[in-house]
């Protein structure tokens, strides 16, 4: 079982110097890393400023959670998260998922195809990052991409910058499963664009989770599990929260307290809550947004690296 890591979701409308502000108090309150979000209404976009975050930071690891492959050439991506590696000295991640947001692609003028045909498109784009992101040169011809890259890249990190997928459907599970270090499961992506809000009950997560399982094969225990709680209220005295929770969702505590998306308690109720989500899911790698930073602080030092 993979010990808990710890990470911050920088929210999207910070200013350059509120970016670089988290990045710092994240290193400080004990977080592993901090990622950004890569879609285009936000302020920042995520490799210049996890680029400039490096520079005020020296542990904390740094990366798109998740960029949108779908929209960027596999090459640029490889190029971008290489040249975040040497700027960290080492500490970047590179997350890609096969975009979901309407939005980002309105702002393109790039069409939202079916989830099928993103699929293939995010397949080939893994064939094409992985060698890229191992230092090695590169002739592909493919369905979706052309590539000719004639000098590895400079990386740090060997044998490759860690690469973590996003992914809530069957086939961009399995995939993940199969080619990815991180998979970060999420809600699956709706034909129209956007997340699908009632694919992550507990329930659909053990659906979820077996489907990663019997993908991955013998190298599942090398997998880590990453998740995104986007709220997060932990509290010293949480009981009228927890109340208005259950009284506006129409449920009990117990099934309030197994919501992959929810964290609500004390610091020692969210900690138990967390070992019980692991023990069930294999779920180790948890995100917060990063207005959460405070609040969240006192789990993460129960918990980190344990």
């Amino acid at each position: 079982m993979n010990p808990f890591s710890f990470s911050l979701v920088a929210d999207d409308d910070l200013t350059g110097a509120a970016f670089l502000d988290l990045a710092r108090r994240a290193e400080g309150e004990g977080y592993q890393a901090l990622y950004c979000n890569d879609h285009g209404h936000q302020s920042l976009a995520p490799f210049p400023a996890l680029a400039a975050a490096s520079t005020v930071t020296t542990t904390l690891r740094l990366g798109p959670r998740v960029a949108n492959a779908d929209l960027r050439h596999p090459v640029q991506l490889a190029h971008e998260a290489a040249t975040l590696d040497v700027l960290s000295e080492g500490r970047a991640e590179l997350g890609v998922g096969a975009g979901w947001l309407a939005d980002d692609y309105r702002a393109s003028g790039a069409r939202l195809a079916g989830g099928g045909r993103r699929v293939r498109r995010f397949a080939e784009a893994l064939d094409v990052l992985e060698p890229l992101l191992r230092g090695e040169k590169l002739s592909h011809r493919g369905e979706h991409y052309t590539a000719e890259v004639g000098s590895g890249l400079t990386t740090v990190q060997r044998p490759r910058v860690p690469l973590c997928v996003g992914a809530g459907g069957p086939r961009m599970l399995a995939l993940a499963a199969r080619r990815a270090d991180v998979v970060s499961v999420t809600g699956r992506s709706l034909p129209g664009g956007g997340i699908d809000g009632d694919d992550l009950t507990p329930e659909r997560l053990d659906a979820k989770i077996a489907i990663v399982r019997e993908a991955a094969g013998s190298r599942f225990t090398e997998l880590r599990l990453h998740h995104v709680v986007w709220e997060c209220l932990v509290s010293p005295r949480p009981e009228a929260v927890v109340a208005a929770y259950t009284a506006g969702m129409g449920v009990d505590e117990s099934r309030l307290r197994q919501l992959p998306g929810l964290l609500i308690g004390t610091p020692r109720d969210v900690a138990d809550q967390l070992v019980a989500r692991r023990e069930r899911w294999g779920l180790s790698e948890v995100s917060v947004p990063g207005a959460c930073a405070a609040q969240f602080a006192p789990v993460v030092a129960l918990l980190a690296g344990r």
